[in-house]
């Protein structure tokens, strides 16, 4: 019994076995699976997810800790989805695999629009910076009731193709007239009733606008129809300009009444103006007298004008103008006289009545000239080429030649962007003669990049602001001269060493240029504050109270000039050394005399720039420098090589010696081609200084 039951037992424990030995085996396989996997991709991250539209991940995404890289050229935007990808590890090719995702909802930012009744706007108009790495679908969630007057809050709704939804608010006023109504000078003509209107309607006034409205400041209430419907709206009538006023010399018989309103050939404004005196003449007066009047409009705006007058019973000589001196013997009637002397130069270039003085056989008399302007303006113009959306001025496009001052406009609107098209120009002189030219304008793409001047290796102090731009400038075929950008990202601050900045200027028409340089940030031996107790030692004696700008420069010049003698050595690598070793010794080169100059010039308040010869011989230095009318070179060194005072002056005159004062011109910025002149500097230099800070 014990044998029968033994053979059942032992057939369970043989199947017990199999199963055993089957899962062992089992799990030895996978267990191994798992071993050889965890030996291939230890280290590595076999599954990344990224949202659509960021690019690629970085191989680090992958292998954070490994040195990899990618097999396969994946699209800068791969698609949606899963996407198996191949990278090598340490030499090793391993697949990895990337799902791209769209989680993210459009954006965008809602509008403020104002349209008219017969305005019907589509979603994407009430909404602006739309982002999104997909195509998205906009819609209104309720759609406005475009014609029908009113303000309204629109709900624009955004989904993508991945079904990421966003909404966003907007205003809408649907308007029949303009909110702000309209605006005119005094005395403008009466404006057009559609112009109250936000669009094309059959409009009229249902208020009658008069002239004394048209010309009396004042806020009007008035009504118009538009397409029938009754709307209310506001017509401001503003007075902001002062009386134009031309006037002229009176010439009265003596005893004879002289109001102010006589001096006044033509007023314009457009209200009422009442003329009064400020200085009234004197009626007992047998000299030529000054005398002043004031022109009021109705809104209190006034124009002052001095105005000639003289008591007299002579009569005046008549005399054509033009631009060049009248001599003595012109001023007078025929008569008998020995010798007459004008007191000063009288140029009859404007029309008028005019007092001269003349010593007349060596007795001081008044001789009275009438100025007449008969001849028309003489112009030339020819066919132009220009580039689009570039407007110009009427002047540009013609040469002017006459005795007086002309006005040069257009006779109708140009058109900045007709590429081909007739224009009428008339020119006006001051006695109101007219000649009128046409010719055929030609407007092109500007493709043409600006060029930039002043980029070039340059060095600063520590202890002083970087001026990165100084003498730097850009200048376009079509703009003329822009303004010039520098990215000094790369350079440190409190730093010293070589550094990489970057130029650049974009033109109207998009054309960008841009340029590399290279600035040197160095410890100087001189501090601000001991060059400049040096500096106003001598400033203190060479400038005088009440001197301009430019006889600073000229004092500056001759001072340097005299006072720092040539010796052929200096330290070209600091040259604020070398303004103190000129201050305290009085010796140098051309280094050191200029080093000593900017740091005077400076002081006074002009631009500088530092120039260096280019040519066969480097070694002379000089500077570039601008008092508000255009650069101009200045070389104040004590050169024995010539006699020449380079103050201020041109390239022209500066090619009185061949190859000393060769430079490269685009380095630097654009020297002047006029030359210098005291009285124009003087006129704009006190603009020029406010404009700089100055002295502020």
């Amino acid at each position: 019994m014990k044998q029968n039951d033994a053979k059942p037992n032992r057939g369970k424990a043989v199947r017990r076995g199999i199963l055993g030995a089957l899962i062992l085996l089992f799990g030895v396989a996978i267990g191994g699976t798992l071993l050889v996997l965890g030996i291939l991709y230890f280290g590595l991250r076999p599954y990344v997810v990224w949202e659509y539209g960021a690019g690629i991940p970085e191989i680090s995404a992958f292998a954070p800790d490994r040195a990899a890289s990618y097999v396969d050229l994946l699209p800068q935007k791969p698609e949606i989805g899963l996407h198996t990808v191949r990278i090598e590890v340490n030499g090793i090719m391993r697949i990895v695999f990337l799902e791209i995702r769209d989680t993210t909802a459009p954006t965008a930012r809602g509008l403020e629009r104002t349209v008219s009744t017969k305005a019907a706007l589509k979603p994407t108009d009430l909404i602006e910076k739309l982002t999104d790495a997909d195509k998205v679908w906009v819609d209104f969630e309720e759609k406005p009731p475009f014609g029908t007057v009113g303000d309204y809050s629109v709900t624009i709704v955004m989904e993508d193709v991945s079904g990421n939804r966003s909404e966003v608010d907007s205003a809408l006023h649907i308007r029949l007239v303009r909110e702000e109504g309209i605006t005119i000078e005094a005395g403008e003509p009466m404006p057009k009733p559609g112009a109250f209107l936000t669009d094309t309607y059959d409009a009229s006034y249902a208020t009658e606008i008069t002239e004394q409205m048209l010309h009396t400041p004042g806020v009007y209430e008035i009504e118009i129809l538009a397409d029938g419907m009754r709307c209310a709206s506001t017509l401001t009538v503003v007075d902001t300009q002062a009386p134009v006023l031309k006037t002229g010399m009176l010439l009265r018989e003596p005893g004879e009444t002289v109001l102010p309103e006589d001096f006044c050939e033509q007023i314009t404004d457009g209200s009422e103006v009442t003329v009064s005196y400020l200085v009234a003449p004197d009626p007992d007066s047998r000299d030529f007298q000054q005398v002043t009047i004031r022109a009021t409009d109705a809104a209190g705006n006034y124009k002052d004008a001095d105005v000639g007058l003289l008591f007299t019973h002579a009569q005046p000589i008549v005399a054509e103008a033009r631009r060049t001196p009248m001599t003595a013997a012109e001023c007078l009637a025929e008569g008998s006289y020995t010798d007459a002397v004008l007191v000063r130069e009288f140029i009859p270039d404007e029309p008028g009545l005019y007092a001269v003085t003349l010593y007349v056989d060596g007795a001081p008399e008044l001789a009275l000239v009438e100025v007449r302007d008969t001849v028309a303006p003489i112009v030339e113009a020819s066919d132009y080429e220009w580039y689009l959306n570039h407007p110009l001025e009427a002047s540009q496009l013609c040469t002017v030649t006459d005795a007086t001052e002309t006005s040069v406009v257009f006779t109708s609107e140009v058109d900045w962007t007709l590429p081909e098209q007739t224009v009428s120009i008339l020119v006006t002189d001051a006695a109101q003669n007219e000649t009128s030219v046409s010719l055929r304008l030609t407007l092109i793409e500007d493709t043409v990049a600006p060029v930039l001047y002043g980029i070039k290796s340059r060095y600063f102090y520590l202890d002083e602001p970087y001026a990165y731009l100084t003498g730097v400038a850009a200048v376009d075929n079509a703009d003329g001269e822009i303004a010039v950008s520098v990215d000094t990202s790369d350079v440190p601050q409190n730093r010293t060493g070589s550094y990489m900045v970057r130029y650049s200027a974009t033109d109207s028409s998009g054309n960008t240029v841009s340029a590399r340089a290279t600035v040197t940030i160095k410890k100087s031996d001189v501090s601000v504050e001991k060059l400049d107790l040096y500096v106003k030692k001598v400033t203190g004696k060479i400038f005088k109270e009440n001197m301009t700008l430019a006889e600073k420069v000229f004092a500056v010049y001759d001072y340097v000039n005299t006072n720092v003698r040539y010796v052929s050595k200096s330290d070209k690598t600091d040259w604020r050394k070398e303004a103190l070793r000129g201050l305290k010794n009085g010796k140098g080169d051309c280094f050191t005399s200029n080093a000593v100059a900017r740091a005077l010039l400076e002081a006074a308040g002009a631009e500088v720039v530092n120039v260096q010869r280019h040519s066969y011989n480097r070694n002379h230095y000089w500077l570039l420098v601008n008092i508000g009318t255009g650069w101009y070179h200045f070389d104040a060194t004590d050169s024995r090589e010539h006699g020449y005072r380079c103050c201020m002056w041109t390239d022209a005159q500066c090619s009185v010696m061949s190859g000393f004062w060769v430079y490269e011109k685009n380095t630097v910025p654009a020297v002047a081609t006029e030359p210098f002149n005291r009285k124009q500097a003087e006129a704009v230099e006190e603009e020029w200084l406010r404009s700089h800070n100055v002295g502020a």
